[in-house]
């Protein structure tokens, strides 16, 4: 069995073995930017060092759809400073400004943070409506065909969709404090904004089922502090059920993206109608016990679920090992094992290859 037929057969549940399936993104890209790369990866390719490592591929070929919007009378401008940058849209509908700090290092950018958020006012908000009224999108089923193939026996490709409008206001418009006095003062006016959210992933998700893509991830970034259980209950567990129930009637399997501490949004679980969730981060690095987890997430699929703090040299080899193996023993089959959320840019790309002959001795790998 490959990797790509594995991890396919663990969302039908028609297999009994784990998949080993980190993100090495963020470590990978680090080392190719400032030529830190170990001897033993250098000239290797992202692919080349995911199978020197035996591992699998999640999202190397989210492609296929096409972004767009009707940007006749829309105006956007940039400033750049020395250690910041100001972006500004102008529409019909008005203007906002969002503030960037910058941080540069031998003459590259190496942090772009958002410093004074763009909606303060319901004015603003306005002009984001207007901005995700104008959001449309289109597939190209030969795009994705070919980053598939390229992908190969890696994985199942994994598309991307979107945030969240309630996660996507914290993390784009507001900032995590005035996106809830917004939400108190104007609560008629966040809600028209969240269904233009609703109406935008209705057209991304058109576009998506055109592609012969099974697996989809809704990027939601959701946890105690973004989204509690009032804001869950009323805004992302509607939305939840909606797109799985869309993709279901298609045969394909979806998943939400909860990082960070998310103990109180556990009993919601198994009623967002979502086939996995990617990303619970147990103790000791956020709030949760795996059993905890076990118990919330019964029979569906869990992704990653390995501390990224165990990557680091800080950390015993041998607590990661242990760890891992009461991950498998308590997850398998339902289980695509990864990093929570990956290997930071300190990680020890070592600790990979370890879990890589821990799966293998428990298992055996895909191939």
């Amino acid at each position: 069995m490959t990797r790509q037929e594995l991890n396919l057969a663990i969302y039908e549940g028609t297999t009994d073995k784990v998949l080993w399936q980190p993100r090495l993104e963020t470590w990978i890209g680090d080392r190719m930017q400032w030529d830190t790369m170990p001897d033993r990866f250098k000239g290797m390719s992202h692919f080349d060092i995911y199978d020197e490592l035996q591992c699998s591929i999640r999202y190397a070929a989210s492609a296929g759809i096409s972004h767009g919007r009707s940007n006749d009378d829309v105006v956007t401008s940039e400033e750049q400073h020395a250690d910041h940058s100001v972006s500004t849209v102008r529409t019909p509908s008005g203007e906002i400004t969002t503030v960037h700090r910058d941080l540069w290092h031998e003459g590259q950018r190496v942090n772009h943070r958002i410093t004074d958020y763009p909606v303060k006012t319901t004015a603003d908000l306005r002009v984001v409506i207007d901005l995700v009224d104008r959001q449309s999108f289109s597939a190209n089923v030969e795009t994705f065909q070919r980053a598939a193939a390229t992908m190969g026996h890696r994985g199942e490709p994994t598309m991307f969709l979107s945030s969240s409008g309630f996660t996507e206001l914290i993390k784009n418009w507001c900032g995590l404090e005035n996106a809830y006095y917004l939400l108190y003062d104007h609560r008629a006016e966040v809600e028209e904004y969240l269904e233009a959210c609703d109406r935008r992933d209705d057209r991304l998700i058109d576009a998506a089922l055109q592609l012969p893509c099974r697996v989809y991830n809704l990027g939601d970034h959701a946890t105690n502090e973004f989204t509690p259980p009032p804001i869950l209950e009323r805004y992302l567990m509607p939305r939840w059920q909606r797109i799985s129930d869309r993709l279901h009637a298609a045969d394909r399997f979806v998943h939400s993206h909860w990082d960070g501490n998310s103990k109180t949004m556990l009993p919601y679980l198994k009623d967002t109608r979502l086939d996995a969730v990617e990303s619970l981060t147990p103790f000791p690095q956020c709030d949760m016990t795996l059993e905890e987890i076990q118990e919330a997430t019964g029979d569906m699929v869990v992704l990653d679920l390995i501390p990224a703090i165990f990557f680091m040299p800080s950390y015993p080899l041998q607590d990661l090992l242990d760890f891992t193996r009461r991950v498998i023993d308590m997850f398998a089959p339902r289980l695509i094992l990864g990093i929570s959320d990956e290997i930071s840019e300190v990680g020890e790309i070592e600790r990979v290859e370890a879990i890589t002959e821990l799966v293998d001795e428990v298992c055996g790998l895909a191939a």
